[in-house]
């Protein structure tokens, strides 16, 4: 959040500023995507999809994978965003007393998904000269 915090006092400075600190776009969705999304309203899809993502999706996905390394389908989750996908993942990875290490400024709610599993996040501090 402090990242948040100095980027908006940029743009006050009249600073052009691309946020890419709180992983909410600063663009507006392409026309085929509003498009798709009215039709998919307009058909009815208003409920809840599958916990793990559309099969539809989830398949397709699947068989971007060349076939060798394909995973089942049951093997590939969608998640509506990247928290979802790293608590996921830590469940999978981490047991407990394990150490994680993150970078530091990162997002804030990491270590607390790491602490959630029995994880002990470890701040590794970084700047532009650790680039």
């Amino acid at each position: 959040m402090e990242v948040l915090a100095k980027a908006w006092r940029m743009e006050a400075r009249g600073r052009s500023v691309i946020h890419l600190e709180v992983g909410e776009p600063d663009f507006d969705s392409p026309a085929a995507v509003v498009k798709a999304g009215r039709a998919a309203l307009a058909q009815g899809h208003t409920k809840y999809t599958p916990a793990l993502g559309v099969p539809e999706l989830r398949s397709a996905i699947a068989k971007t994978y060349p076939r060798a390394c394909r995973p089942r389908m049951n093997r590939v989750a969608v998640t509506p965003g990247s928290s979802g996908a790293l608590m996921l993942t830590f469940g999978i990875l981490i047991d407990e007393g394990d150490e994680v290490l993150l970078a530091d400024p990162g997002y804030p709610c990491n270590s607390n998904f790491i602490r959630l599993y029995g994880g002990k996040p470890k701040l590794i501090p970084t700047d532009a000269s650790t680039n």
